[in-house]
């Protein structure tokens, strides 16, 4: 073999290893890429439970809880609990419509933003028409679960709610309405103030609900709305509707603890620092990649240079 020869399969060597380091810095790069994202994500979805302000949740005969996170944050107006899901926030009020979309009733930035009434509206739902908003999301987090009601099943079993005002008697809430529309439906997106605007809004209601159960109005009857995200149309709404009452019924589903083993392991995985772990792996595995290219790279040098023991 000439010098020359050898020379160009020293190049192509150099230039195998100079490109197995740059997959190599690709792949690192991907890795932290994809594990901050999974970490962010996850940390999200804690923000976007409602586990972490279950301290606070009152009930119909005591606010003092509500009170105290009212102390934290004063846009704190209330709370809504839909029995049968996972619907169960604290409700609060800013001075627009934008304010709370991405930030936390805590007041901490989040893309889980919080559930809010319409700014529009009385803060003691003493409108006719009172809108809820929160953001549709994956593990029934926010309003992910208004989706559920487009199970006729699930509607028909899943009547009654509660919202708690803060400083005044709680509401119970007579859900009768599911429907899908848009977010330029401003009948059921604006509050209706007249006679002639509640009728209008109750029959347009009827008109166009997946499902329905029928009422009988009364002039001082009031309205809740809620508002999420349908993400199989462009600017596509979920809307649940109910009618607010001043007896407000008992949850007739009580939270019950799972022990199925699977959940258990995925919430314990959660826990653990996924990014640190990962990143630690993958370290371990390059460098093992480094001493094995160095052992096999000597290996083909003492071959190329064979020393003849007599």
């Amino acid at each position: 073999m000439t010098n020359q020869q050898k020379k160009k399969i020293r190049m192509i060597r150099r230039v195998s290893r100079g490109l197995d380091y740059v997959i190599l810095i690709l792949s690192l790069l991907a890795l932290f890429i994809g594990a901050y994202a999974f970490w962010d994500t996850h940390q999200v979805m804690t923000i976007a439970s409602s586990d972490q302000y279950t301290v606070y949740k009152p009930n119909k005969e005591d606010n003092l809880s509500l009170d105290e996170l009212k102390n934290i944050n004063e846009d704190v107006i209330g709370w809504i609990d839909v029995y049968g899901t996972k619907i169960d926030y604290p409700i609060v009020q800013g001075e627009d419509n934008w304010e709370y979309l991405n930030k936390t009733v805590l007041g901490d930035f989040s893309t889980a933003g919080s559930i809010f009434l319409d700014a529009r509206n009385n803060q003691d739902f003493s409108d006719f028409q009172n809108i809820l908003y929160g953001h549709y999301m994956a593990e029934r987090k926010m309003f992910g679960d208004v989706e559920r009601f487009k199970s006729k099943e699930f509607f028909d079993t899943h009547q009654y709610g509660a919202i708690h005002r803060t400083g005044q008697k709680s509401l119970g809430i007579e859900f009768f309405a599911y429907l899908k529309t848009v977010g330029t439906d401003q009948t059921i997106l604006s509050t209706a103030k007249s006679s002639e605007d509640k009728q209008g809004l109750i029959e347009h209601i009827y008109e166009g609900a997946t499902y329905s159960r029928p009422i009988d109005f009364k002039e001082e009857d009031r309205l809740v709305v809620l508002d999420t995200c349908d993400l199989t149309i462009t600017n596509g709404r979920y809307i649940l509707i109910g009618r607010l009452t001043d007896q407000v019924v008992g949850n007739p589903y009580p939270e019950t603890k799972s022990n199925h083993q699977l959940s258990s392991l995925i919430k314990r995985a959660y826990r653990m620092n996924v990014l640190f772990v990962l990143i630690v792996l993958w370290l371990v595995l390059v460098t093992i990649y480094f001493i094995y290219d160095k052992i096999q790279r000597k290996k083909k040098g003492e071959e190329a240079n064979p020393i003849v023991q007599k």
